[in-house]
């Protein structure tokens, strides 16, 4: 009876609502940690099996080269016009 009253209570309902809200959040907050790491995972895996990833990321993000290659920058959208 005394656990039906401090649940019933408006202190004790209020409670147990936050904490339930709280647990919705953790619950989906691990969902999208956990569909993360599997595509942290894959791509751990298309690393070791691929080469040609590595370069691909070696190259776009790290802008390395190869040796004796030679990198042409194309600037778009400037006018070729002198200004006076």
């Amino acid at each position: 009876m005394l656990l039906a009253g401090l649940f019933f209570s408006s202190e004790g309902s209020r409670s147990y609502w936050k904490r339930k809200k709280h647990l919705r959040h953790m619950e989906q907050k691990l969902t999208e940690i956990k569909a993360s790491n599997h595509s942290l995972a894959l791509e751990v895996e298309r690393l070791k099996s691929d080469p040609r990833a590595i370069e691909r990321i070696a190259r776009s993000e790290l802008g390395l080269m190869k040796p004796g290659e030679v990198e042409y920058r194309f600037v778009v959208g400037q006018s070729t016009e002198k200004v006076r």
